[in-house]
């Protein structure tokens, strides 16, 4: 019966391919042998992407986390298990060093985040850094080198 229902559900092509066969397990074996290179390069490819890139200075940590996510969803989907603590320690390795200070805090209190809550805190983080480099921006001594306005003090003498 299973092997009926695999093979109504498949191409032409498949189903010339797979009528011999004589049973589901058969055709089965048959289908990860054709396809099943597929997804061990495709697996290969999402752990390269999560392993070698790093976020940039500048770049929106949300973007970089979502993508990162996604990466180790696809992962999981193709077969392979990345447990949720490496998850994390995986996202935060790949962070840039205007983070460090964050991570320091994560190691140090030893906090324990699912990925939306690490997520949050990442963006919690980030904006605080964007406050102080404002801030210290605004503190910072006019570098321009432009003139001082009104009355000379040196013309009243």
């Amino acid at each position: 019966m299973a092997k009926c229902y695999m093979l109504a559900s498949m191409s032409s092509v498949l189903k010339h391919q797979h009528s011999a066969m004589a049973t589901a397990v058969e055709i089965m074996q048959n289908l990860a042998n054709l396809f099943g290179t597929q997804n061990r390069t495709a697996k290969s490819q999402a752990f390269r992407s999560i392993m070698t890139k790093s976020m940039k200075e500048g770049t929106s940590v949300w973007q970089r986390v979502m993508k990162m996510m996604s990466h180790l969803n696809q992962i999981e989907v193709l077969g392979g298990t990345i447990d949720p603590e490496s998850q994390i320690t995986i996202i935060l390795q790949s962070l840039p060093p205007s983070f460090q200070q964050f991570k320091l805090n994560f190691e140090m209190n030893k906090w324990d985040y699912t990925l939306a809550e690490l997520l949050t805190e990442l963006q919690s983080a980030e904006d605080l850094m964007v406050q102080a480099k404002v801030a210290m921006l605004s503190l910072a001594p006019n570098s321009s080198g432009s003139k001082q306005t009104g009355p000379r003090p040196d013309l009243f003498r």
